[in-house]
Parts: structure tokens; sequence; C-alpha cells
């Protein structure tokens, strides 16, 4: 144990909020919800299971707004009829002393269902991607705005509920990183144009959350961000590292508790620039230069053995377990227990003791595209 004691050692926040080690559960849709996005059983079995895999636990992407479905049964907080089963997740994961984090988000262009059943898909400018079946509809001035007041609604929520914090879901190509991207991004208002501009709705959101934290939060609230560094459609970018940085100063500027960095892949946590001034450089290092100790980094991606989750504390101040939770959720007590030779990766035990949602299976195909556990798990997560 002596080996990976740093990842066993405690991180305190700027708000003042202690974490007992290193590890933080990534969040991961696993749609145990009902189609509404109420909290189901199957979620509270899920959080249950886990409620000792890391020290901070964040939930799969929770939509705060209409028009929000991108997965059939992910989380919602659309008004104050969610907050019953958001205070029964809340209480499960935290009940062997983790903190629990509700990530908010809204999917935007990618909200598949919701186009399904309402026949619009929204996002920042009017467009018809190659990849997508549907077309995507502007938000108004007025669409923003309101967008912009239900994250900060889903944050009420989540205070009320006994969450320890919000984490904002600006990755992963959902609608605040849409209006980041120049690929998605087309508008000539004060919505778009300039890098600044473009970083505006993100921005707003954060300012907007931080209000309602100051006014609503008795106790120390964590607000984390989590971001995609760059954004790559073969050789198309919507945005570089470099852009990212601008974005990532200005989110520490205004003041929060950490930033999550979305990568995956092999070794996704020390992947290197792919473009800018930076080209060659590890990310997670040019982006913990960027925070300057302003807020703690999360680093994630292929973090699938103790000694890359030592290796990555060389790259941030957290690790965040994503496949690992899923398929061996014990992974941090084996190590804090000195049982490191019993973490299997390789060997599903009974699915049963896993407690996967019923659903999961729609969105186990992302672990294959990662590349961190074996593909004949995977088809067996697929078929649950």
């Amino acid at each position: 144990m002596t080996m990976f004691q740093s990842l066993l050692s405690e991180l305190q926040f700027n708000n003042g909020t202690t974490l007992d080690s290193k590890f933080v559960m990534a969040p991961m849709v696993a749609e145990g919800s009902s189609y509404e996005g109420y909290v189901g059983e199957d979620d509270l079995a899920y959080f249950n299971r886990r409620s000792k895999t890391a020290s901070l636990l964040i939930t799969g992407a929770t939509a705060v707004a209409d028009f929000g479905n991108a997965f059939g049964h992910g989380l919602a907080s659309l008004d104050d009829s969610y907050l019953p089963g958001l205070t029964q997740l809340a209480t499960t994961m935290k009940q062997d002393g983790a903190k629990a984090v509700l990530q908010v988000f809204h999917p935007g262009r990618q909200a598949v269902y919701s186009y399904q059943d309402k026949g619009l898909a929204y996002g920042p400018s009017d467009a018809q991607f190659s990849f997508l079946d549907y077309p995507t509809t502007a938000l108004s001035n007025e669409q923003i705005t309101a967008m912009i007041q239900s994250f900060a609604d889903a944050t009420s929520r989540a205070i009320k509920a006994g969450f320890d914090g919000v984490e904002i879901h600006g990755a992963n190509h959902y609608l605040i990183q849409q209006f980041f991207s120049t690929l998605s991004n087309t508008r000539t208002d004060e919505w778009g144009g300039t890098l600044e501009k473009r970083a505006k709705f993100a921005l707003e959101i954060v300012k907007a959350i931080k209000k309602v934290i100051a006014e609503e939060a008795t106790t120390p609230f964590i607000l984390g961000y989590r971001i995609s560094p760059e954004e790559v459609h073969g050789k198309d970018m919507g945005y570089t590292l470099d852009d990212s940085l601008y974005l990532i100063d200005e989110i520490a500027a205004l003041g929060v508790d950490y930033i999550h960095i979305s990568l995956g892949g092999p070794n996704g946590y020390a992947m290197k620039d792919r473009a800018g001034s930076h080209l060659g450089e590890p990310i997670n290092q040019v982006i913990h230069n960027t925070i300057a100790n302003r807020a703690k980094q999360i680093v994630v991606g292929d973090i699938t053995s103790p000694e890359k989750a030592l290796d990555a504390l060389n790259y941030g101040d957290l690790v965040a377990l994503a496949s690992v939770a899923i398929v061996e959720p014990d992974f941090k007590e084996k190590i804090s227990q000195n049982k490191v030779e019993t973490i299997d990766l390789e060997t599903l035990p009974n699915l049963n003791d896993l407690k996967i949602p019923k659903h999961f299976g729609t969105v186990a195909g992302v672990l294959a595209t990662n590349q961190s556990i074996p593909e004949k798990v995977v088809a067996q997560l697929k078929d649950v």
C-alpha cells in the first residue's frame, strides 16, 4: 500500500471540502432512470454498489431542460417533481462518506430521443450534420437565457436534494461544447463569432450557478467544470487546445473547485496535443500550468491499473475511474487493503453483483470505443 499512498491521501478543495483520497468516479450514463429521467431503482442499486468506489462520486449527465433526452433512460432535473428521487440518489451516494456531485447538462443537437418524440433538436445554430439523421434548430436569444436559468435551477434542486456539488458538463459534444465550437456555432450575435463570444454561454452558466450557490448553499458546495480540451473531426477542428486554454483560464478566474479534463483512448490521461502551439505536449500538463493552482484538476482516460492511477497524478490532482468503476467497483478498496493482485478487468463476476442497470447495453458501446477494457467484457455488458 505504501507505493500507492499518494492516491489514498487527502485532498482539499478551495471551498474547504476535503476528500479522503484522490479517487473520483467519473460521470457515466448508467441508463437506470425512467424514460422521463426520474431516478429509478436501477440508479439507486448501481450507486449503492459503488458507494465506496471513490471519494468523489459524480452522476451521469443530468438534463436540466426540455428537449434534453439523449440516452433514453438518463437522469433529468427539469422541475421540483424530480426532487424526491434526486434526494434518494444523493443519500445513497453519500452513505459511506463519499461526496456526491450531480453532473448537469443539456445535449443540444444530441437529443436523439427528444427529436424522435417531438421533431426538434436544438443547438447554437441551424445546421444539418452528416452524422445526424435530423436537422438542428438554433436556440433564440430568449431560449438561451432560459437555458442558462435551467442550469441554475437544477443547481438549486441539487442543493435541496443534499448533493455536495454540481459538475457543469461542457464536454463530449453536448450543448455547451457546441456553443464553443466553430463547426456547430455559426452565430453572428453576442453568442458566436469570436472566441470570446463562443465562450460566453459556458461562462454565463458558471456565473449563474455560482450565484445560486452563494445564495442557497449553507455548507461548502463543490462546483466543477468538465471540458473536452480540443474538438477534432478528421481534418476539421471545432477548436484547439489553445482555444480551450482561454476558456479554462476564464473559468478558473471566475472561481471553481475543479476542472475535469475529458480524454479517452489508450493512455488517454497522458494524451498529447494534436495541433496548435502546444503540439506534442501532454494536454493535461499544459492545462495544469494554465490552472496554476486556482482549482484542482481531474484527469481521466484509460486509468485501468493502480500503476496508471499513480502515474496519472503526474498530470493532475485527482484521478477519475470510468470503465474500472463499472466492472471493478472495489478497485480503490483493493488498493487500500493491499489486495491489488485481485484486481481483475478481464473476468466479469456475477453481473447481478455489479448491479448493472437493465438498459445499460444501449451505452455499453462507448466502452469499446475507449478500448479500456477487453472486448469480451464489453460484449457481456451489451447483453445486459
